[in-house]
């Protein structure tokens, strides 16, 4: 109930009752936009995701709250699947259905800034066909996803830019150290391998394994002062139990990581948000693709890159186009915003 003096404020300024009815409706709603990703995983790449969906949202004078990948049901009316490859069968089609649910049983669905690794199955297919046309706005982070999408959907998708390129350089006092970052991509607790034959080309397993371990061992033989900066639990496992140089303790912090990326000289980057950070801080990089989502991007920074089980040349090369790509990040959150 209002008080007269509020009902009389009201009458006088009118301008502000559509506001005080917004107001009372997110009152009663918990938040009126929920994201599903996976970013409760322990991968930094994907906590930076969601923390910047919440921060954008939020700025743009939104509640939000993040859901675990596994959420299919909320009571939100704008439901966002953002950021991350989230589309793909690679362990069968209940993962992306579960995804697909959420994001199109609300009132208004948005896909954003994901990747799209593709669709290998039948049924995986039928469901991005029957659903993403439902939706209201879809936008990927590279053109390989757009084109993986359009191959089996006919519905707009925008080619934006990885939300997570929207953070600042802290800036830290440089440590004239090499920053390294592999991850354990060639092992069975990974991915099967089917997943590596059919979305990546990797044929011969076992000599791709081989050769990725020979590469990473040599170098950090090669590079001045290296160390290594985990991206996940995995990497620092992974690192201490076969690479001879420093590591540092991984540690679940978007912020953190970012600073230790900002100190380093150069970088050496495999996980996708290892490139993304090191642009970020406009360090010069040496891009390992490991799948085709790192050499997208590499490419849009303009820098050349390098198959992980290949020849790898120690050239270490300087990003460019990082504000067009901030800039088109950015464009994700005001595509929303027009649609509201």
């Amino acid at each position: 109930m209002y008080s007269p003096k509020e009902i009389l404020v009201g009458l006088r300024n009118p301008s502000l009752i559509p506001k005080e009815i917004d107001y009372q409706v997110r009152k009663r709603t918990p938040h009126d936009f929920g994201i599903q990703g996976s970013y409760q995983t322990g991968n930094i790449g994907d906590r930076a995701l969601g923390k910047q969906f919440k921060k954008q949202l939020e700025k743009g004078g939104h509640s939000a709250r993040i859901f675990d990948r596994h959420t299919e049901t909320s009571n939100t009316p704008n439901r966002v699947l953002g950021g991350g490859g989230v589309l793909h069968d690679w362990y069968g089609t209940e993962h992306l259905k579960k995804r697909l649910t959420y994001v199109s049983s609300g009132k208004n669905g948005f896909i954003i800034g994901v990747g799209a690794p593709g669709f290998q199955s039948a049924d995986a297919q039928n469901l991005i066909s029957q659903i993403l046309p439902k939706l209201d706005l879809i936008t990927v982070r590279d053109k390989w996803s757009k084109r993986n999408i359009e191959s089996v959907c006919d519905v707009e998708v925008s080619v934006t830019a990885c939300p997570a390129f929207l953070y600042d350089d802290p800036r830290m006092e440089t440590n004239g150290r090499t920053g390294v970052n592999f991850r354990p991509y060639f092992s069975q607790e990974d991915k099967p391998d089917s997943v590596l034959k059919y979305y990546f080309g990797y044929d011969d397993l076992d000599n791709a394994r081989e050769s990725y371990m020979r590469n990473i061992k040599d170098i950090c033989d090669k590079i001045e002062d290296p160390i290594f900066i985990p991206f996940h639990s995995i990497d620092e496992k992974f690192a201490r139990e076969h690479l001879d140089i420093p590591v540092l303790e991984y540690t679940f912090s978007v912020e953190e990581t970012l600073k230790r990326v900002s100190q380093m000289e150069k970088m050496v980057t495999m996980r996708y948000h290892s490139l993304i950070f090191a642009a970020i801080c406009g360090k010069p990089v040496l891009p390992l693709a490991y799948e085709p989502k790192v050499e997208a991007v590499a490419e849009r920074l303009e820098v050349p890159w390098y198959r992980p089980h290949k020849e790898i040349p120690l050239q270490f090369s300087q990003v460019s186009n990082v504000s067009s790509l901030q800039s088109l990040a950015k464009d994700n959150f005001n595509r929303l915003d027009e649609l509201l």
